[in-house]
């Protein structure tokens, strides 16, 4: 900091500090504080009170005019002498399914329209704190860094703090980075300074690493005039409702004893024609061999790239057919959008029925609202040092209610049950006792299948639209009974109407 009593402006540039990345064990102990690094772009926001906001990328490239929306919110939270704050720009809805090609949609436009910031949102994580109401803070340790920060205030979309959490839970974070498809972990030591253009052993970059089932669609041959060797694989995960037919996700290089071992049942169910849908870059394809898709193996990647491939695979092997499961498969992250009509967004529906009726939409209804995530995390954070255990159990309970979101095909009321559960555990950590809860369903009820997330929409509905805005709060009641045919659940926010949803079953009378 500067002395005592001087000020100085807001500084033209200070070139943000990079992490260092981990190679070996990542860090342990009580010094070290870990976060999801979200898949967005690098930003340095530099707030001027009186004059204006400046954000420059982390080449010290100009985006201010593309997120206007950020502006006012930061201003509003400044001190007078004005401050600098290092980040991430994320598109909302990311926490869920990582979409690099949703925040380029707004980084490519200079001037984006109302309609485009309303249809694409766009959030500043702030994950740290270089310069405060005249002072530099870059020589400050993390810890006071951070302090500073969270002093500030930020909140509430469209500008949020990071929520770091001890290093003792890094297995639990790095399970939810995987599920939410993030490509990595932040840690950072509590006594770590900022080091303006360099890098530090006190804050590093954690990779998350995957591994996945996949089917071989082909293979490009070791020697072009011998096409009977394996050179690399060509990848893909199997099309739903389409037998035989394959999504390419990328290729793979193999040892040599693995392309010896691999040649022989490759031989064996050679095709004429490629078994992927979609185009196979030319590369891979000019001396491409195809295959039938028999043979699943493991892979192990780091992310996804170009919406569909995978990032620096690694061969792990052959899987025999017992150890295959369908839930375990390749599948890149969602594209974002094909087009971009200017057209305001459909308002959100008020039951959860009908059912949605295209798979994009379904999707879009059994996402985590990112307010939802950073509400969770940031109670969890401040419960780690007045109650820990409860904070592991809060923590444990999310990465349980993110793996219900992530689950495909079928689910049951008693499976949704435990989502439910989970979710209101979180909700009422926040909400204390203005948020009541009431579930009467009996145990016979529980294996009548549904469709997944479809109790915890309606619940999440009611939390949200009849008991969040009361100031007094209300109770949420769940109850559930036996009907001709099937079952009836009826979920009621305070003293709204109920929500009902009907469960037809022929495991009951």
């Amino acid at each position: 900091m500067t002395e005592r009593g001087t000020r100085r402006g807001v500084p033209g540039l200070v070139p943000p500090m990079q992490p260092a990345t981990v190679t070996g064990e990542p860090p342990t102990g009580p010094d070290w504080m870990v976060e999801v690094a979200w898949t967005g772009h690098r930003c340095i926001a530099y707030v001027e009170p009186g004059r204006r906001v400046r954000l420059l990328s982390g080449a010290d490239n100009s985006m201010t005019a593309a997120y206007p929306e950020l502006a006012e919110p930061l201003l509003r939270r400044s001190p007078p002498g004005g401050m600098v704050l290092d980040g991430t720009l994320v598109a909302r809805g990311e926490e869920h399914a990582v979409r690099p090609r949703l925040i380029a949609r707004r980084s490519a436009r200079h001037r984006p329209s109302e309609a485009t910031i309303r249809r694409i949102p766009v959030d500043f994580q702030v994950a740290d704190l270089l310069w405060l109401d005249g002072h530099s803070t870059t020589e400050l340790p993390y810890a006071d860094r951070r302090a500073l920060l969270d002093g500030l205030g930020f909140a509430s979309p469209p500008v949020w703090t990071t929520s770091p959490l001890p290093a003792t839970e890094i297995g639990t974070m790095l399970a939810i980075a995987e599920q939410k498809g993030a490509d990595g972990l932040h840690a950072r030591h509590l006594r770590g300074r900022y080091h303006p253009g360099g890098r530090s052993r006190f804050w590093l970059r954690l990779p998350v690493t995957r591994t996945r089932q996949v089917l071989v669609g082909g293979w490009t041959p070791a020697d072009p005039h011998r096409p009977e060797t394996v050179g690399t694989l060509l990848l893909g995960a199997p099309v739903a409702d389409t037998p035989g037919a394959l999504h390419y996700v990328g290729r793979v290089g193999v040892s040599l004893g693995e392309r010896r071992r691999l040649a022989g049942a490759l031989a064996d169910c050679e095709q004429d024609a490629p078994p992927f849908v979609d185009a196979v870059p030319d590369a891979a394809a000019r001396h491409a061999r195809w295959a039938r898709p028999e043979l699943a193996g493991l892979v192990e990647f780091s992310g996804w790239i170009g919406g569909g491939r995978m990032r620096r695979p690694y061969w792990r092997g052959l899987l025999d057919a017992a150890d295959v499961h369908d839930d375990r498969w390749a599948r890149p992250p969602e594209p974002a959008p094909a087009t971009e009509a200017p057209v305001e967004p459909p308002p959100e529906p008020v039951s959860p029925e009908p059912p949605p009726e295209s798979a994009e939409a379904a999707t879009e209804a059994r996402r985590l609202e990112q307010h939802f995530v950073y509400n969770s995390l940031n109670t969890i954070a401040a419960l780690i040092r007045t109650d820990p255990g409860r904070a592991r159990d809060l923590l444990m309970g999310f990465a349980d209610l993110s793996r219900a979101v992530d689950q495909v095909g079928g689910s049951t009321l008693g499976d949704e049950l435990a989502a439910v559960h989970g979710y209101l555990q979180l909700e009422q950590a926040r909400f204390g006792q203005r948020l009541q809860v009431a579930v009467d369903v009996a145990d016979t009820l529980h294996p009548i299948p549904v469709t997944p997330m479809q109790i915890l929409a309606a619940v999440r509905d009611a939390v949200q639209r009849d008991i969040e805005p009361r100031p007094e709060g209300g109770l949420l009641s769940l109850a559930a009974r036996a009907v001709e045919g099937g079952c009836e659940v009826r979920v009621t926010g305070g003293s709204a109407e109920a929500r009902t949803i009907h469960l037809p079953s022929e495991h009951l009378p």
